[in-house]
């Protein structure tokens, strides 16, 4: 799909994060994760605005496209911080695969290309 018929799409759907019901679940979100970014071991507490590193994000854990029950999920809401989310987030969604590497030296994601060499012995 092109970025133009994202785009596309995605304007179709972008006038429900201005929605009554969409602020009040997005406060929930950031209630209940306690204003801290739930990426990885990020941590960070939260703030107000959106330009900053440290912006608060609500981040569909799963894609809605446009599926409302996903869209107005509160399970499938999850707060980050704008530097989290503008990065290591979109970078997992773009791949399709976490890159994160575990203690062992390995991707902890099983969709990881690397892993599969590592299942070849």
């Amino acid at each position: 799909m092109s970025s133009t018929a994202r785009s596309d799409q995605a304007k179709k759907y972008h006038v429900l994060y201005a929605s009554k019901h969409w602020q009040t679940l997005r406060r929930q979100a950031l209630t209940r994760d306690k204003y801290l970014c739930q990426h990885s071991n990020c941590g960070v507490h939260l703030q107000a605005g959106r330009q900053g590193p440290e912006s608060a994000v609500v981040h569909h854990l799963k894609a809605h496209q446009g599926n409302l029950e996903l869209f107005f999920d509160l399970n499938n809401l999850q707060s980050v911080c704008k530097s989290c989310h503008d990065g290591a987030i979109q970078k997992t969604e773009t791949l399709g695969y976490d890159t994160e590497i575990g203690n062992d030296g390995w991707p902890t994601d099983p969709k990881h290309p690397s892993v599969k060499v590592q299942g070849v012995g």
